[in-house]
């Protein structure tokens, strides 16, 4: 009986969480209901003035904070109450696996606390950290893998002491990577190695999974404005114009007599040769993987600019490894009644993190 009123009143108990993924042009959010069979409650982007948020650092709390302020008072009121799981940018974190002698788990903590000195290069008293235990997939490992994730505290507290200002109540804060995997992988006990291309408007973040654990993450400065840029400069068309090129022409090799193509080759070879390199890293590291296949056989694109004409076309084969668009909502349709996406493909891909940031708590 316990139980059952538990399964009852849980629903009403839970606060709403928001998943919201901060960049620095905009912020995009999604809830999903609290009942089950979920459904997306609510989702959409906001605005953000170029200069508050520079390099992922937020430089005018004050004006974002009034933003998200006259965002919440516009939500319905039964979100205005809502918990927040926030995304923190990939190219500020530090990102871990290390190995440690068969030990008792009450001892992984102090364990960690000495590697981080080795690991990375901040005293411990200027970061904040997390830690997860990688359980194997094989039985006879004579050690203990731990994925560790860290940030300074300088980039860290900014993000809280805006949303409190707001008004929100963050329950957590996740590296878009942990949330970008949570949404589309949902079977993560897997021998299945594979690297997760988040492309946005201002970087490109390589996401390496295997294992059930992130592996490696590495972010380079190219995204869709790169390629805008290329455009306005070989086409000598306005940013808007280019923008619109991009979206209907991508990299159609005739389209323009193959003028876009050409002006965007150089930024996509560059691109290539850095995803390159992430798959030879993993590789070159396989054999601490224990179970995991020892190269990558899938490459998967994610982000708002994962949906360039072409692109998974020019990557497959640079790399001659399968390319395919992530499903955002792969991990979410357990929880919800249809299979049919909540939003359309295209744009549930620039959700993808918001997706995962809003799974968090889901089970």
């Amino acid at each position: 009986m316990k139980d059952l009123i538990l399964r009852t009143i849980d629903p009403f108990l839970r606060r709403v969480n928001i998943g919201l993924d901060i960049s620095e042009h905009s912020a995009k959010y999604l809830a999903f209901t609290r009942k089950k069979p979920f459904a997306v409650d609510i989702s959409g982007e906001i605005e953000i003035p170029e200069g508050i948020i520079e390099q992922a650092e937020i430089k005018k709390e004050e004006e974002l904070a009034a933003i998200f302020r006259a965002w919440r008072l516009v939500l319905p009121r039964h979100l205005q109450s809502a918990e927040i799981t926030v995304s923190l940018p990939e190219e500020k974190s530090f990102v871990r696996v290390i190995q440690l002698p068969q030990i008792e788990k009450d001892k992984v903590a102090q364990a960690v606390r000495w590697e981080l000195e080795a690991n990375v290069p901040i005293p411990q008293d200027q970061l904040i950290y997390d830690y997860e235990v990688i359980e194997p997939l094989e039985n006879h490992i004579n050690h203990v893998d731990v994925a560790i994730t860290a940030f300074p505290k300088s980039i860290i507290e900014p993000y809280v002491r805006v949303l409190k200002i707001a008004g929100f109540t963050v329950a957590a804060l996740e590296l878009e990577s942990q949330a970008i995997i949570r949404a589309c992988i949902p079977e993560l006990r897997t021998r299945h190695a594979c690297i997760v291309i988040d492309m946005g408007r201002n970087r490109t973040s390589f996401i390496i999974f295997s294992g059930g654990a992130i592996r490696f993450t590495t972010t380079i400065p190219l995204g869709g404005k790169t390629l805008e840029e290329n455009i306005m400069k070989a086409l000598g068309v306005k940013q808007e114009e280019a923008l619109e090129i991009k979206k209907t022409v991508g990299l159609d090799k005739k389209a323009l007599e193959g003028k876009v193509f050409a002006a965007l080759v150089p930024a996509m070879s560059a691109f290539a040769d850095e995803l390159h390199r992430a798959v030879f890293f993993y590789q070159d590291h396989a054999t601490h993987t224990h179970g995991a296949e020892p190269f990558i056989s899938s490459l998967f694109l994610s982000g708002g600019d994962a949906n360039l004409l072409g692109l998974a076309t020019y990557l497959g084969s640079s790399l001659q490894i399968p390319v395919n668009t992530v499903n955002p909502f792969a991990t979410a349709h357990r929880f919800m009644a249809t299979t049919t996406p909540p939003l359309p493909p295209q744009l549930a891909l620039a959700f993808t993190t918001a997706i995962g940031l809003a799974l968090r708590d889901a089970s």
